[in-house]
């Protein structure tokens, strides 16, 4: 079969058909579909007021001070000192879209009033806000000694939209799964531009805080309750010491290695090494004294296996295995004939992230069969369950337990895990009176991403939510759902993509493939998408050489290749029909 190159798709090209959008940065006002206008003052260091300036300007001059944290005392000079001593800003960051219009005089004050684009919590957790909701404060003036000052503190900080990227980034806290195999990133918003001792000892002190809500006891941390830094993390030539105290000392060696890997891992993000010990000792003394961030790469939370590159598909109701993606040969399509799920019609089909195993939801809708993709001793042995209603596409973690969701058409869709021994387990959740679309579970089994049918709306929507557990741990729960609020409409499908998410949807334009934070913080087109064809599926996973593949809405497969042109299969073959699937 030949390859047909679509073409290198490039950023500017993209911006012909919708010149507003960018294709790199973020997008965090949905309205405009870009950042908020420069007002000035962006980035520069916070002053304190000036003697006789009129309202305008006190709380002008506050909004700059408080939109970074580490000018808060600078900020504090613009209240009167009863107002200051109250002030609580750690407790929470509102994030709204800043412009000119967004203060106004009124008696007494300055009233704010903006979109609201965000609230970042106490912990650095970014919660998009609704899509009517506002940010409505006013600013209640005082004169002391003179001098007009805020009489009334907001509850937390404001921050501009075009300030984030300046005063904050996002960083990755890591803790364990349940099985303590894979490391999962709980992301959080911290000050960046900090010197590396500081934001080294900021992200050591975080992480042993513990989880945020967002996982909560979905995952595990090793450090024992009471560790803490002895001291502050100093950092010398790219190497941060981690002196933790004597608590962390009864840990097992396993469990020292573990939390090591957290550590490390927390750390490297900011392309430092670490050192660390425990009462003056280290942490890992059989270890080199500076870790080597290689010797925890088995931890990775992208489960970086081999296999997670290998394509699947369906042709005609049968698995395939899909060749030719790297150039060493034309690329087809190969029946998976031998293995037990080739005896079925399916109608969706997974893989497991080792890519020995697979799972069908059979033609006629009542099973979902798992079974070895090659023969083997047990080649004839497959696992039928039966299921009800809609079934949604099933898929894979890196324990290879099968999640799948039936009944998706009804009032009380059914999620159930099968365990990689055979167990099947419920999982409880409540989806309210929306219907879910898509299901995709992360390589750590404790990250969802779901694709929903909004009841109110009609209108799809895409959110993340945690496995979590109740009962003393009897009880399997998808909870904490994090709807990422995109300003995007006709959204048809999502799937995890090394560390952020790619969504099918309309911006401005015809749709599209979009990059994504996995908290929604930020929005850009996937490089190299472009409207040669109209998207409507998307197959990826989270492995870094993963090339993503879009299935147009003709039914047509194309790939991202690496120099971020697309190929796709001949359109006069019957083989340009395949759903695709990556391993997960």
């Amino acid at each position: 079969m030949r390859r047909r190159l679509l073409g290198v798709l490039l950023a500017v090209a993209l911006l012909g058909g919708c010149a507003t959008v960018p294709t790199k940065g973020t997008v965090r006002n949905g309205e405009r579909q870009g950042l908020a206008p420069d007002l000035g003052g962006v980035g520069v260091e916070a002053k304190p007021p000036r003697a006789n300036v009129d309202d305008m300007s006190i709380v002008s001059g506050f909004l700059e001070a408080m939109s970074d944290s580490q000018a808060y005392d600078v900020a504090r000079q613009y209240m009167t000192p009863e107002a200051a001593g109250q002030w609580k800003p750690e407790s929470q960051t509102v994030v709204y879209d800043q412009n000119p219009e967004s203060l106004t005089r009124k008696e007494g004050g300055i009233q704010l009033t903006a979109k609201k684009i965000a609230t970042i919590g106490a912990r650095g957790e970014w919660t998009p806000a609704a899509s009517n909701e506002k940010a409505d404060f006013f600013f209640q003036l005082k004169k002391v000694d003179g001098q007009l000052r805020v009489a009334k503190a907001p509850p937390g900080a404001y921050l501009g939209s075009n300030q984030v990227d300046l005063k904050l980034a996002p960083r990755d806290l890591y803790f364990f799964n349940q099985p303590r195999n894979l490391l999962v990133p709980d992301q959080v918003w911290l000050p960046q531009n900090l010197p590396s001792g500081q934001a080294a000892t900021q992200l050591i002190q975080e992480l042993l805080k513990g989880p945020t809500t967002r996982l909560g006891n979905g995952v595990v941390s090793i450090a024992p309750p009471g560790t803490e830094v002895q001291v502050s993390v100093p950092v010398d030539l790219g190497v941060a010491t981690v002196a933790l105290n004597d608590t962390a000392g009864s840990l097992r060696d396993q469990d020292r290695r573990l939390l090591a890997a957290q550590i490390v891992w927390t750390l490297n993000q900011l392309n430092l090494r670490a050192k660390i010990t425990v009462g003056g000792a280290p942490l890992l003394p059989d270890e080199p004294e500076v870790l080597p961030f290689t010797n925890f790469s088995a931890y990775d939370p992208q489960a970086s296996v081999g296999a997670m590159t290998k394509l699947y598909g369906l042709l005609a109701e049968k698995p395939q295995r899909i060749v030719g993606l790297d150039g060493s040969s034309n690329i087809s399509a190969e029946p998976l004939n031998s293995g037990p799920l080739a005896l079925y019609k399916a109608r969706a089909f997974a893989v497991t992230l080792a890519g020995d195993a697979g799972a069908i939801v059979t033609a006629d809708g009542h099973k979902v069969v798992y079974g070895k993709l090659e023969p083997a001793d047990n080649a004839g042995k497959v696992t039928p369950i039966q299921v009800e209603g809609k079934t949604l596409t099933p898929s894979f973690d890196g324990q290879d337990n099968l999640w799948f969701l039936d009944r998706a058409d009804s009032d009380h869709p059914r999620l159930r895990v099968r365990r990689d021994d055979g167990r099947l387990v419920s999982v409880a959740t409540d989806f309210g009176k929306d219907t879910p679309v898509a299901l995709r579970m992360a390589p750590d089994g404790v990250r969802a991403l779901l694709v929903m049918h909004s009841a109110a709306t009609r209108q799809n929507y895409v959110q993340t939510a945690t496995v979590q557990t109740t009962d003393g741990g009897k009880q399997l729960m998808l909870r904490e759902f994090r709807q990422l609020r995109l300003q995007l409409t006709n959204i048809t499908d999502a799937a995890w993509d090394k560390q952020n998410i790619i969504v099918i949807g309309s911006g401005n334009a015809a749709p599209q493939a979009w990059l994504v934070s996995t908290d929604g913080s930020s929005l850009q087109l996937l490089p190299g998408s472009a409207p040669g064809f109209v998207p409507e599926h998307v197959a990826s996973n989270t492995h870094k050489d993963t090339l993503p593949v879009i299935q147009d809405d003709a039914g047509r497969i194309h790939w991202l290749s690496k120099d971020l042109g697309w190929v796709s299969m001949d359109s006069d073959n019957s083989e340009a029909t395949i759903i695709p699937t990556y391993p997960g």
